[in-house]
Order: structure tokens, then sequence, then C-alpha cells
């Protein structure tokens, strides 16, 4: 006979008992559960930034077209997209396969998860996965750690808040941003991209559900290393989406007749070496992109030209060649190739240190009519023994044989003449001069120390890329900016050079006749229209170089051997000059000219003697000249001639006697007698003084002083710039640079040369 608990008087008593403790056991427990809930949702945070996706950096054309995709240390690739961008298919099929009720549950799905408890313990091994795909993007935010129970349950609560803080269509977002599509490509844009070669927008279902099945085990299925896994991956995804409604039978047939083919569309770095600089910094946005200054089109114009050049100058024994161009409004850099090789040079040119030769010679010139030691129309001597005095360790010759006597500045610049430059060297400072050429942004690798007067032909070694930025600063009037080539990366301008002294040494760049002894009436650099233009060649033909500007742009050519070869005699009017002269044409020929100068309170006009620079009179041949206020000549050019047995000569200074018994006196002067009896007292030739911090401006001034027989009237000019006429003395206020004084006497010119530091 079998006795119930309802029968039995005592038995209905334990029972009782018993379920009074179950009943507190089941309270207790509920409320530690809650206890547990309440904690575990205060505590347990949203990662921080789990919306937010950062992609790797990609490095795009002022116009936005991909120059170069660059890893990071978390992926290869990933580009950020908005979910309206990943196209029609690829949101829809992934939550089809990985989250079906996505839309209605709350972040976790207990529907899910009992499933997937079933499944995997009838499988007796891990078959299916529970998590929510807002649980996934929780774990993908998530700093990598252990997996178990606690992660798990975070990850849940974690979900939980986030769902509540956020939408569902920004959650799938970034969810998909964040997914691995294996060989370290994350998001739908990059893997769309690298296996398709096409944004995300455009996949079709196929490649949707191709690309949708990889994250589940990225090194299981991937498309390179694994083709067949991923196949038969796509196969499976292709009979689920079937079985669960999202395809019909006829879709299903014709997706499983032609899977798709996943390539190996890694793009190409273009712009080699410029993208190395710009991604140097890896200054980005929150998509990662970095927009550089580079004209992709202007880019692959001149890299053609490089390589065209080049072909034509394999007889000399050439191998490489840099060219810059800067839009000279902005500082931008707008093309740079480095090589027309990157692959098997892989130094980039434009940033190599190279010997400058000759195109260092305008900011000299620049700065001694900045400092008014000089004006354009000033008188320098082309000749052997010029630089003796000033020099005596360093004799420099001309790329010609040829010595040319009095030339002025204008034609001294322009035919490139090497005496004369080092004389304007002379004239500003040495020291004072390489300082000036940092100011201009140019970079030397050794101090001043090392490279002495050859500082201003060319023994210092430059960057192309500087070099631009220095011309480019020409053009812009003397305002020198660092060169950019990241948008929004502009530096301050500094003022350098007046915007007056700017327009006179352009004008001299510009003006073909200025050069016409050195290169011709029809030189290639003679593009018929105002374009400034300056070429270099250093030393044994090493380098050659040719740098110059319109008004909107500027060019800097380097060609030659970065192995240190030398190149078979070819200099740059024929290496550099012509690759300028192309791409001039090429990528300029809607610039507008470089401005004529015109006549403002800082900037006056004179009509010289072509001959001698002093002033003209009618109806004697003369030429315009620009001058900054209170430099234009005071004499007149007929005073420079005298009557001699001979004829009327000119008569030059008595420096000048060595080349005035030469051949090259092809002008028929004569050179004036040393004054005798008179000579300089102060100050002597040859003296260096030193400017005191102690004293005061007016308390440093040095007396100017002839000794001679009687009160001599005496005419003082400094550097050629006329300080006074008095009797036999004088004082001039110093300043430091290297000054010539002139003492000119009934008897003659009388000079001395001194250094104040």
């Amino acid at each position: 006979m079998r006795v119930s608990a309802d029968s039995h008087p005592r038995g209905c008593s334990m029972w009782w008992s018993d379920r009074r403790r179950r009943a507190r056991v089941l309270a207790w427990s509920a409320g530690l559960a809650c206890a547990v809930g309440i904690w575990g949702w205060r505590s347990v945070p949203v990662p921080a930034g789990v919306l937010e996706v950062p992609g790797t950096p990609r490095l795009v054309d002022r116009h936005g077209s991909l120059l170069a995709a660059l890893p990071s240390g978390e992926a290869r690739a990933r580009f950020p997209v908005p979910l309206e961008a990943m196209g029609e298919w690829l949101p829809r099929v992934t939550v089809a396969l990985e989250d079906r009720r996505f839309e209605t549950h709350p972040g976790v799905d207990p529907r899910a998860v009992a499933g997937a408890a079933v499944a995997n313990a009838r499988a007796g091994s891990i078959v299916r996965g529970g998590s929510t795909i807002t649980q996934q993007l929780v774990k993908l935010g998530s700093p990598p750690g252990k997996r178990n129970l606690r992660t798990k349950a975070v990850e849940a609560v974690a979900a939980l808040k986030l769902e509540r803080a956020t939408s569902k269509p920004r959650i799938l977002e970034a969810y998909l941003n964040r997914l691995p599509y294996g060989n370290r490509i994350e998001g739908p844009e990059a893997a769309a991209r690298w296996y398709f070669a096409k944004p995300a927008s455009e996949l079709t279902l196929g490649e949707a559900i191709f690309l949708a099945g990889i994250p589940q085990a990225p090194s299981r299925f991937n498309p390179w290393s694994q083709p067949r896994e991923a196949e038969a991956k796509y196969r499976r995804s292709v009979a689920r989406l079937k079985a669960a409604g999202f395809l019909d039978a006829t879709q299903a047939e014709v997706l499983l007749a032609d899977p798709p083919r996943a390539g190996r569309h890694v793009p190409a770095v273009r712009a080699p070496h410029f993208v190395a600089l710009a991604a140097a910094g890896r200054p980005g946005h929150g998509d990662g992109q970095v927009r550089t200054t580079l004209d992709l089109r202007m880019q692959e114009t001149v890299e053609g030209l490089v390589r065209l050049h080049l072909g034509s100058l394999n007889r000399h024994d050439i191998s490489n060649a840099a060219v810059v161009v800067i839009e000279n409004r902005t500082g931008e850099v707008r093309a740079m190739v480095g090589s027309a090789d990157p692959v098997r040079w892989q130094t980039n040119a434009a940033l190599a240190p190279r010997p400058a030769g000759s195109v260092l010679k305008p900011f000299v010139y620049a700065e001694a009519i900045e400092r008014r030691v000089l004006t354009a129309a000033s008188l320098l001597p082309d000749t052997a023994e010029a630089c003796r005095d000033l020099f005596p360790d360093y004799q420099p010759r001309n790329f010609s044989p040829v010595w040319h006597g009095p030339v002025r500045l204008r034609e001294a610049l322009g035919n490139s003449l090497n005496v004369p430059a080092v004389v304007a060297l002379a004239r500003v400072g040495p020291r004072r001069a390489f300082e000036r050429l940092e100011a201009w942004g140019l970079r030397f690798p050794q101090g001043f120390d090392q490279y002495g007067a050859g500082l201003v032909l060319g023994n210092a070694e430059i960057r192309l890329l500087d070099l631009a930025g220095a011309y480019a600063a020409l053009a812009r009037g003397g305002l020198a900016q660092d060169p950019v080539w990241v948008d929004g990366a502009r530096g301050p301008l500094r003022r350098v050079i007046s915007p007056e002294v700017a327009a006179i040494v352009a004008d001299i760049l510009c003006d073909n006749s200025a050069r016409l002894r050195s290169f011709g009436p029809h030189s290639v650099l003679d593009l018929q229209g105002r374009t400034a233009v300056k070429t270099g060649t250093s030393s044994h033909f090493r380098d050659a170089w040719t740098a110059g500007f319109t008004a909107d742009h500027t060019v800097a050519v380097w060609v030659g051997n970065l192995d240190g070869r030398v190149m078979d005699e070819v200099a740059s009017v024929d290496a550099a000059a012509p690759l300028w002269a192309a791409v001039v044409r090429a990528v300029c020929g809607g610039d507008s000219p470089v401005a004529i100068p015109r006549e403002m309170p800082g900037l006056v006009t004179a009509r010289i003697d072509p001959v001698t620079g002093w002033l003209a009179e009618e109806p004697a041949p003369g030429r315009s000249e620009w001058f900054l206020p209170g430099t234009v000549p005071t004499d007149r050019a007929d005073s420079m001639w005298r009557e001699t047995a001979e004829g009327r000569r000119l008569v030059l200074p008595p420096e000048y006697a060595g080349w005035c018994a030469s051949g090259f006196n092809r002008i028929g002067a004569v050179a004036a007698a040393r004054p005798e009896g008179v000579e300089i007292e102060s100050p002597r030739d040859g003296s260096v003084y030193r400017v005191s911090a102690d004293l005061s401006e007016a308390q440093q001034r040095i007396p100017l002083r002839i000794r001679a027989v009687g009160d001599t009237p005496v005419e003082w000019k400094v550097n050629g710039r006329r300080i006074a006429s008095v009797g036999s003395a004088a004082w001039w206020a110093v300043e430091r640079g290297d000054w010539e004084f002139v003492a000119e006497t009934p008897q003659g010119q009388l000079r001395s040369r001194v250094r104040v530091e």
C-alpha cells in the first residue's frame, strides 16, 4: 500500500517544511541574482570607443585618389565606411547568417544561447555559438584576453547596455567595420577592394555571401591560402540562406553554379618616394585617411618625362634624376619624383644632399642688393686676379675659359659667372651669406667652416626639395615657407628679403638677354615667356641642377648619379635644363608669367649705360634698370671714358690692369694707374674689426682717412655706395660683413678691404 505525504500527518509536516526551505533558498538565490545583476549592470562598462573604428592609414592625393594603403599594428588594411556605403547585400547577408533576430533582441538572444547549448551538447564539441552581433562587437572592441564564462557574462551585460545606448544600424556598422576577413584585412571596404578590386557598395550578392563567411574562421577560410575551403564555406552559406528563406531555389542554383573568384588585388603604391615622406609622420583623421598635397595626374606626367629624359642621356652615363614641383601660393608639393626607378634606386634623390653648383647664386646676390652693397647695375670684375686679395687660398674659374672683365651684376648672374659671384659673397660676408641661405630654408649637412668661399659656387650640399622651397619663396616675393606635403600642415611665412629685391632678382632670372654670353640666343631656357630660371653644375660634372618658376609653380630638377659617379662631361644646360623645360611646358602651360616689376615707393628705374652700369645720357645707348631708392648711380657713364693717344677709351680701376693687357679685352679698355703720393690710412687694408656689446652704436665708428700732401679732396664709397664727399677724413658706423672702401682722389682710386665681425 502506497502512502502519500498528504495522508500522513507527519509526512505533511515534513513536506511543508521542505517547501518553506526551498522557497527561502529560491528567494535568497533570486535576491542574490538580482544583486549580482545590479552590481554587474553598474560595474561592467561598455568598451571605450567600441563604436569608433580607427582605420589604417591611407594616403590620397589632393583630389582623393589613393596613393598607398599602409598597415598598422592592428591590421594590414581597415577602411571604415558608413553602413549605407557597404552595399545592398553584405549587411543583410551577414545578419541572416550571424544573428537572425538582431532587429528584435535587446543585445542578448536567449533562444540562440539555448539552441547553441543543445547543438554543442549533441555534437560533444563547440559547433555553434550563441553570441549576438552586439556581443561580438563588444568582444571585437575589447582587449584580447582569456575566454571563460565570466568574460562571456561581462560581454552579455555590456551588449545589453550598448543596445540601450545606441541604435541597431550604428551597432551593425561598427561590427562590420571591425570584422576580420583574413590576411589581416578588416572591414568590408578593405575586403572588397583587396579580393574583388571594387568598393563594398558595388559587391554582388554572391561576393557578399563569399565575404560574409570568412570572419567565422579567417585563417581557415583565407581566400589566398585556402581557396578550396573558402569556396566550400561559400556553398554552405548559400545552403543556409536558402534554408532560412533568404534565397529562393533559383537564386541558390545560380549562385552555386558560378561561385565568386577572389583575387589578390593589393593596390600598388603610387609615387613611392613621396609616399614615404608623407607617411613618416602619419597625421590622419578618424578614418585613417591622410590627404596629401600631391596631384597624381601631374605626378604621373612628370614621372613619364623623367623616364623619357634619362633614356636620352644613356650615352652620358647618367642613371638618376629627381623633380619637385611646388605651388607657389601655398608651398604645397604637387609632384615629387625621387628616381626614375624607385625599386632599383630606393634612395629619394629629392631628399639626398648633393653639391649645389651655381643654383645658390641668386640668393647671395639678393642679399647683396637687400643690404645695398650692390645693385643690379653694379660693375663686378670677372678677372683672374679679382679674388686673390679676397680669398688668397681660393682661385675660382668660370665654366668657360673666357674672362669677361667688367660685367654688370645682371649679366654676372644671368651668365652664371663664378668670380663675380665670389666678389659678391665677399661684399655680403661669407658667414652672413651662409646664415641667410639657411633663412631661405636650405639645410646644410655641415656648418659654414666646412665650406668657406666655395659656398656660393656650390661646394655645399643641399636637398632638391629645399631648393625648390627656396625658389618658391623668391617667387612669393621673398616670403619663405617650408614645403608642405600633407594637407593642412602649412607652416608660418617668414620674410627673408623685401618684395622689391625679390622682384629685381626674379626679373634678372627671366631676362634671356642677360644670359646670352653663356647660353646663346636660342637656349633651352628660353620658354618664350617670363619664366625665371637658374642652372648649376657641381665640380667634375657630378651634379646638374635647374630651378625656376612661373607665377604659379616652381620646378626644380636634379640629374646625376646617386653613387657619386661623374657624368660624361655634360653640364646642366644639357643634362637638367631640358628636363626642367619639358616639365614646365607640360604642367605649367596654363600658369601666369612672372610679373614685370613696376615702379612703387620701394622700387625705381633709371637709364644706365650697358657697359659701365652708370647713368647714361642721351643720345648714348642705354637700358632701363631697377633700383632700390637711394641706390641709383650718381656718376655719369661718360666720366669713365678718357681721351688717349689711341682715341677715346674706357678707363677701369687699377685692379683691371691684368685683364686690360690680356687678349680677353675686346673693348679696348685701359686701366688707371695706381695713385702715387696718397694712400688710405684708415681703415687699413686687410683689417678685421669686432663689434662690441659694451659700446653703443654711436661709439662704434671707423675713421675714414687718407694720407696725402695738402688738403686733398676725396669721395668715399663703401661697397659701391657713396657715403661722403669731404676733405681727407670722414666716419663710418660699423656693420658686420665684408666691406670694400674706395677713396676717389684727383690722383686716382684707392681701395681697402676689411671685415667686421
